[in-house]
């Protein structure tokens, strides 16, 4: 069961940040303005891609001290102290460098009322305060999650995400809407979830333990983010590059068409994300063979379960985007939607061996299948959209993902007879769900067609999961 509760962990400040954004979008655009709130969202965007380039130290701890359940505090303090000194000076280097960017950004691209472009500038130095927070952050957050203290980084990111998109919006309606204060609220909201975790993180391995950084465990620390940081940025010119080749070899119209289902297919995936990160320490801390076992029970387990998602959303998917787009709904989303669902499927089983090859400390290989694959994808990307539209778009990276998945599947040695016989019944009924639909564009046959498609999973996967899983949801259902 702590697995279950980890993932339930790491899914709450995602769930949570989804569903406050959603409701806080209103009062943005009401309290601040159009323009205004959209100069907020793209200080927003950089700064959420900015969190995700933290050098790679908070995953390369969480596997460092994952891999050593044996040491002593000392030795663990030693880990900790040297990650919190290479990321002060990665820190250092990292706000000055986007200091820099946000004036050349905003000072020289950013098309804005000249008003609202100097309170901008101004505010520059905002952003460079942020990137200590966000690296400070990854490292308190894995160092925890090395020895699985998956609650308090829960609650601190959880508290994190909500304060820095609620007390901008209350700074705005009751002090002032200058960019400065609202983005002084966003790093105050930041700074609130990152205290209890390194609060927690001081108790759990630092209190009363000299300081004692080792060279060694820095350049080992270093060595392991450094391939990391590389996936993290290849990553998002994977995930951009789609719309870019739209806008340039289709229509600019095109790119909504697109954005608008793949972006609801996209957020999907957090589910069998939580579970992953759930795994990763786990699977840094066993040795190889327990480790791919619990790996393949893994596989099966999301690639049914998930199954059961995508399979309903491709069903629904034409009524679903009639409902929630009404007058601007566009045919071509659907079968966007349901192509890049079948590709969702099988990116989210295929992070069960990222995670798995990561956890075994060779993160080089994940990093340079990304860099090998991206001018392949630009080619799939722009043979498949001129040919067929935005259907060879979505075609395209959904045969990315499979082709991601047969590599890495291979290379952490996952792939048996037992995990193909468990996964081939849920693909079929995937891809079954997949040619039904076109015959499912109202309410009643989208249901009647969901509905049998889940009942024929429902059994299937109570035959197939893995006996441990089995096990467990019998003695729950005793009780």
């Amino acid at each position: 069961m702590t697995l279950v509760k980890n993932t339930l962990f790491s899914l709450l400040p995602t769930v949570a940040g989804v569903v406050v954004s959603i409701a806080t979008v209103p009062f943005y655009i009401s309290v601040f303005g159009t323009e205004r709130y959209g100069a907020l969202l793209i200080a927003f965007v950089l700064l959420g891609y900015f969190g995700q380039v933290d050098f790679g130290l908070g995953r390369a701890i969480t596997q460092r001290l994952s891999s050593m359940p044996n040491a002593s505090a000392q030795e663990r303090a030693s880990v900790v102290w040297s990650a919190l000194g290479g990321a002060s000076v990665v820190a250092a280097v990292g706000a000055a460098l986007v200091y820099l960017a946000a004036n050349v950004f905003f000072g020289s691209f950013f098309e804005a009322d000249a008003g609202l472009r100097a309170e901008v500038l101004e505010s520059t130095w905002l952003f460079a305060l942020c990137v200590p927070v966000i690296m400070f952050t990854g490292v308190s957050s894995g160092a925890l999650l090395g020895l699985e203290r998956f609650g308090i980084v829960s609650a601190g990111t959880t508290i994190g995400n909500l304060s820095f998109q609620i007390l901008p919006v209350l700074v705005g309606m009751f002090h002032s809407v200058e960019i400065s204060w609202l983005l002084g609220a966003s790093l105050v909201g930041r700074i609130i979830g990152l205290l209890p975790i390194m609060v927690s993180m001081w108790f759990v391995f630092l209190r009363a333990q000299p300081i004692n950084p080792s060279t060694s465990q820095l350049r080992r620390l270093f060595s392991f983010g450094a391939w990391i940081m590389l996936t993290a940025i290849v990553g998002p010119l994977m995930t951009m590059s789609d719309r870019v080749v739209i806008g340039a070899a289709i229509s600019a119209a095109a790119v909504v068409a697109y954005s608008v289902p793949f972006q609801i297919a996209s957020r999907t995936v957090m589910f069998p994300m939580a579970i992953v990160q759930a795994l990763f320490p786990r699977l840094a801390s066993q040795e190889s063979d327990d480790a791919a076992l619990l790996g393949k029970d893994a596989v099966v387990v999301i690639g049914q379960t998930y199954a059961f998602v995508v399979t309903g959303l491709i069903c629904l998917a034409e009524p679903l985007l009639r409902l929630w787009l009404g007058d601007g709904f566009d045919q071509r989303s659907v079968m966007v939607g349901q192509i890049a669902l079948i590709g969702f499927w099988a990116n989210a089983i295929a992070n069960v061996p990222y995670s798995l090859i990561q956890a075994r400390g060779n993160p080089r290989f994940t990093a340079v299948l990304h860099v090998i694959e991206l001018p392949v994808y630009f080619a799939m990307l722009y043979g498949f959209g001129t040919t067929l539209g935005l259907y060879g778009i979505a075609l395209a990276f959904s045969l990315r993902a499979m082709l991601d998945c047969v590599i890495l599947f291979r290379k952490a040695e996952l792939w048996d007879r037992k995990v193909a016989v468990r996964l081939v019944g849920p693909a079929i009924v995937i891809l079954s769900a997949f040619f039904m639909s076109r015959w499912t564009q109202d309410w009643t046959l989208a249901i009647a067609v969901a509905s049998l498609c889940t009942a024929v999973l429902l059994v299937m996967i109570w035959f197939q999961m893995p006996a441990q899983v089995r096990l467990k949801l019998t003695a729950l259902m005793g009780h």
